[in-house]
């Protein structure tokens, strides 16, 4: 059983500028995409012991792509420059959707 706990934080653009979110916390707006990269990867590195991944769209409605990753304790974190997979290298299953019995495609 794989004992790391998983974290994904979402940049989103919002009408009052660029959010962070993660596990259900919302952080207060950025003024720009950059600022928020910036906020999650910080929050991400401090979340030690994770393993966390950063998500971020390029747009509103746009699908979110991986910016940014750390395997958890005594993991490599990397950044994944214009990374258009929706999957984290180890952690396939991460963005896996979940769905409630009567949703399932």
């Amino acid at each position: 059983m794989d004992t790391r706990t998983r974290l994904a934080f979402f940049i989103l653009k919002i009408h009052t500028g660029w959010i962070v979110r993660v596990d259900g916390f919302v952080y207060p707006p950025c003024a720009n995409r950059a600022n928020a990269l910036a906020k999650a990867i910080r929050e991400a590195r401090a979340a030690d012991g994770f393993a966390s991944v950063v998500l971020a769209q390029s747009a509103p409605g746009e699908r979110c792509h991986v910016c940014w990753c750390c395997a958890g304790i005594g993991g490599v974190s990397q950044a994944i420059a214009g990374s258009s997979h929706p999957a984290v290298p180890g952690m396939p299953d991460f963005l896996t959707p979940t769905y409630a019995p009567e949703e399932r495609p």
